[in-house]
């Protein structure tokens, strides 16, 4: 009987270090504040994939994978390390689409979604559609910027262009009140500017749809 209650007392000791360690974890991911957690969980959303194609046709195969899904590339930023920042969405989503060149023939897209849907479901879909398309354009696709307006680094036409827009698309502006610019945030968290009117200034709706105008 004493034999029983020794060996019961030491199973005891060799637990408490795990349930005492498993005590300080729950507090301290509890003790963590709630933006922060959030910021860090933040960090694991998204799809990424790697094709092997140039990031001018990858870059045209997302125009057309977006297209194909009644979506488009509202914003599309040049961003510092070569690469691009797309941002698309609508009502019910907004989505982001990064490309980041490897080699001449292999490219990184990493797709992040926001939505009322399950965001893994339409990143996966998105990327499947990619392939898809590399598969089916022709070798040299490129995307064209003609139908496109310019989006600048300053509320000036002679300052740095850092991308373009598509005038007619509902963005997520904010007025500045200087001459008719507009405020946006880019794919990047970067700020860039662009000439344009809110039409729907009124509408509840977080995005706003833009008439540009012409840079002067």
């Amino acid at each position: 009987m004493g034999c029983m209650k020794y060996i019961r007392s030491s199973f005891i000791i060799m637990l408490l270090p795990l349930m005492l360690s498993g005590c300080f974890a729950l507090t301290a991911v509890s003790a963590i504040p709630g933006a922060l957690f959030e910021a860090v969980g933040f960090q694991f959303v998204g799809k990424e994939k790697s094709f092997p194609a140039s990031m001018k046709k990858t870059l045209a195969a997302i125009h057309h994978s977006l297209k194909t899904m009644e979506l488009d590339i509202d914003v599309l930023e040049i961003q510092e390390d070569g690469g691009y920042g797309i941002g698309f969405g609508n009502q019910r989503l907004d989505g982001e689409i990064t490309l980041r060149r490897q080699t001449l023939q292999l490219t990184t897209v990493y797709v992040k979604v926001r939505s009322s849907t399950r965001e893994e479901s339409v990143e996966n879909a998105i990327t499947e559609m990619i392939e898809i398309s590399l598969k089916k354009l022709p070798k040299h696709a490129s995307f064209s910027s003609k139908k496109y307006n310019n989006l600048r680094a300053k509320a000036s036409v002679n300052s740095k262009r850092v991308g373009w827009f598509k005038p007619g698309a509902s963005l997520e502006v904010s007025k500045i009140g200087s001459q008719g610019w507009l405020m946006i945030k880019l794919p990047s968290g970067n700020t860039a500017y662009l000439k344009g009117d809110i039409v729907n200034e009124d509408d509840m709706n977080k995005r706003k749809s833009i008439l540009s105008k012409a840079e002067k």
